[in-house]
């Protein structure tokens, strides 16, 4: 007999993205699926939406416990040999993608626990490719949770410090498990500026640069660009994520990159650089991107 799978959806406040999320899980050819929203107590109508579709079990929390445990509780909710996280604002790409996970997980290495697979940044409601993920390291790729899969676990740990919810996750298996990753586009993550959690102000709560170096141990990690984001998101925090990246690795003052974002951050106001940014994504970024599609040696 086939083994289930939990689609794990969590949401909060995506009354107008979920439906999509929800249809490209419905599309999913592998029969034995399990559709699983847990709603973090949204505000708006995101709970009347996943309620027009019956194939979707629906867990709502009452208030809001953070990103991070709603995810460890979707897993401890599944009913599913196996999970895979897909956020309430990204797609999958390709019907077969649940297929592949489980036939990795059962025909693959039994000790294999952590799926990891390539993606691409969509613009909400534009055509083409604004970026593409393709980081072959699975902590660093999994700060995106759409399309990571695990064999489901009971015994996993949350934390809710930004930017670390799921590679806090990921490490946890790593200490038990392999892991291994599809290099074709599973999903698509949606950029839509007021809907993703990195876009609100108030998810900015601690430093994502001491949390990723608490949590790996790597002083070099030269994530600069995010220096733009925290100015257009939270810009009080700005110089104090920029001091830190230099009391964590003083070698970041000889890097030319460090130099441009920390000085575009800095002396670019807010209300430009966001047109800047979106200006980049639309008319430069946009399609220029080659997506991955699903090839037959899967």
């Amino acid at each position: 007999m086939k083994p289930k799978i939990t689609i794990c959806i969590p949401s909060h406040n995506n009354e107008n993205v979920i439906a999509d999320a929800i249809k490209s899980c419905l599309i999913q050819e592998y029969p034995l699926k399990e559709i699983l929203v847990c709603d973090d107590a949204s505000n708006d109508s995101t709970v009347l939406v996943a309620r027009t579709f019956p194939e979707v079990r629906l867990i709502i929390n009452n208030v809001n416990i953070g990103i991070g445990e709603n995810l460890v509780k979707l897993m401890e909710e599944a009913q599913g040999k196996y999970v895979v996280y897909l956020c309430a604002d990204d797609i999958f790409t390709h019907p077969k993608v649940l297929t592949d996970i489980v036939n990795q997980f059962d025909k693959g290495n039994q000790d294999i626990g952590v799926i990891g697979r390539f993606g691409y940044y969509f613009y909400h409601g534009y055509k083409g490719a604004i970026g593409v993920l393709r980081d072959k390291n699975i902590l660093t790729q999994s700060c995106c949770p759409s399309g990571m899969a695990f064999r489901r676990d009971d015994n996993i740990f949350a934390t809710n410090k930004i930017f670390i919810e799921m590679p806090y996750i990921v490490e946890q298996y790593l200490r038990r498990w392999r892991w291994t990753m599809f290099e074709y586009d599973t999903v698509a993550f949606r950029y839509h500026p007021g809907g993703n959690t990195g876009t609100k102000k108030s998810y900015y709560q601690g430093s994502c640069w001491q949390n990723w170096v608490d949590l790996t141990g790597n002083n070099n990690w030269k994530d600069y660009p995010s220096f733009i984001m925290l100015k257009n998101r939270a810009p009080h925090k700005l110089w104090e994520e920029i001091c830190l990246a230099v009391k964590i690795n003083k070698n970041c003052l000889k890097d030319a990159s460090f130099w441009f974002y920390s000085l575009i951050s800095i002396i670019v106001p807010s209300w430009i650089l966001k047109k800047l940014s979106n200006f980049y994504r639309l008319r430069i970024l946009r399609g220029r991107f080659k997506v991955i599609e699903r090839g037959n040696n899967v």
